[in-house]
């Protein structure tokens, strides 16, 4: 099975995120009602939204998503801002927007499709001989059987003739403009050679001209679309779309993008900063303003972990690197290990917190022996001036007039929708984040033996 691409959406990662709470969420709903968390205005948010906020934050903050859990209010005041949003967009008419409702019926059909095939492929038990080429000829048999069944047809001579390799324009001009029927489809509809074209173009965005395989992704082009029309076919016909958990799934989609539209068209407003404004915010910023650090170390490179421990130790007590080189007989003689140049600190492992002069980093492990390095020039750490980070302080200032043109909208829009947190709110989100964590927890590796 060859599936066409989908189309791009603008929310991959709310997609991804949906995707994978939208069976949990369902299963939480067919075992108890949602929670109910926060009034706003008359709508009610509740542990539904819940589930579907902390998924996002799991994807968005892999890497600090502990301290993401930790404060139940600020989970709360995030699900009734989102709310807050939500509702906005709404009566800004986002939801009739195409881009809206195509998110949501785009995401339906993926997932559509792949519990259709799934179902078909999965119908080989995984430890079955050769499960995978057994699982790919029982979807290719089932899509045949759809095709007999939707008495779907395609003209293979017809198709044979189609040359999208070819360079000549009379050629290409009958590939973009002929209405011979190149397949008949679901209920009458006909794909024309003009229609397949367009469809080419979708999956081919560089054309198969003068392409030595260009039959072949033609070909390959055709099937993809004719299975995709087949199994859209049959998830109409099983009306799979409305199953609740596709119902849920479009209706969260819905309200994603809602959201994110409505951001877009809230947060669009005119930052123009007088010279004379970049001039202050500058001055008060300096601190995030500064150069970056470099380094120059001498170096000393001995035999053992054990000496360059040693050394480092008289180092850090005052012994100076040149009297041990020329002194100490467990030194290596030679150039030194580490060149005497400007360094970046990450190119030497060493944390701010380590940018010190005469600073002795932990000893460095190196082919045949370890080396021994002090600090012993430092630079950097200096406000930028102006002229060299203007771009960088117009998009610092750009982002704190976005955080408060925020804060202004959602004072105004609580304002027309009070926002109430119900009684006992907290503890369902702590409730809440243990259970999704079991959920999500990763299974243990097993024991080595």
């Amino acid at each position: 099975m060859t599936t066409r691409p989908l189309r791009p959406l603008r929310s991959n990662l709310a997609l991804i995120a949906v995707f994978a709470l939208v069976s949990a969420a369902a299963a939480r709903a067919a075992d108890q009602r949602p929670v109910p968390l926060a009034t706003v205005g008359t709508d009610t948010v509740t542990t539904a939204e819940l589930d579907l906020e902390l998924g996002l934050m799991q994807a968005r903050n892999a890497d600090n998503v502990a301290a993401k859990f930790a404060d139940p209010k600020a989970i709360l005041e995030r699900l009734t801002q989102n709310e807050l949003i939500i509702q906005e967009g709404y009566r800004m008419g986002l939801d009739q927007e195409f881009a809206v409702r195509n998110e949501g019926n785009e995401a339906v059909r993926h997932e559509c499709m792949k519990a259709l095939l799934d179902s078909v492929a999965l119908s080989i038990p995984a430890d079955a001989p050769a499960v995978h080429d057994k699982r790919r000829d029982a979807v290719k048999g089932y899509l045949a059987g759809l095709a007999r069944t939707f008495n779907v047809t395609v003209d293979s001579m017809l198709l044979k003739s189609l040359d999208y390799g070819s360079a000549d324009p009379a050629v290409q001009k009958r590939l973009r403009e002929s209405t011979e029927v190149l397949a008949n489809l679901v209920n009458g509809r006909k794909l024309t050679v003009a229609d397949f074209s367009r469809e080419l173009r979708f999956q081919q965005y560089h054309g198969l001209v003068g392409k030595p395989d260009a039959a072949e992704k033609r070909d390959l082009c055709l099937r993809s679309y004719v299975e995709e029309v087949l199994a859209n076919a049959q998830m109409r016909a099983q009306k799979m779309d409305r199953q609740p958990g596709m119902v849920l799934l479009r209706q969260r989609m819905e309200r994603s993008s809602i959201q994110e539209e409505a951001l877009r068209v809230l947060l669009e407003f005119d930052f123009k900063p007088a010279d004379a404004e970049v001039s202050h915010y500058y001055r008060g910023h300096t601190g995030d303003l500064l150069m970056p650090s470099r380094v120059k170390v001498g170096s000393l490179k001995v035999k053992t972990k054990e000496i360059a421990g040693d050394l480092r130790a008289r180092l850090e007590s005052g012994t100076a690197l040149k009297w041990l080189a020329e002194n100490d007989k467990r030194v290596i003689q030679g150039p030194p290990p580490f060149p005497d140049v400007w360094l970046q600190p990450v190119e030497m492992g060493l944390k701010p917190a380590d940018l010190k002069l005469n600073a002795v980093p932990e000893p460095y492990e190196v082919p045949d022996g370890w080396v021994v390095a002090q600090i012993s020039g430092l630079e950097g750490g200096q406000p930028q001036p102006l002229e060299s980070c203007r771009d960088q302080v117009l998009a610092m200032m750009k982002r704190d007039a976005t955080r408060d043109h925020l804060v202004e909208i959602l004072a105004r829009l609580k304002a027309a929708s009070p926002v109430v947190v119900l009684p006992g709110a907290e503890a369902e989100v702590l409730k809440a984040i243990e259970e999704f964590k079991k959920a999500t927890a990763q299974p243990a590796a097993p024991a080595a033996h």
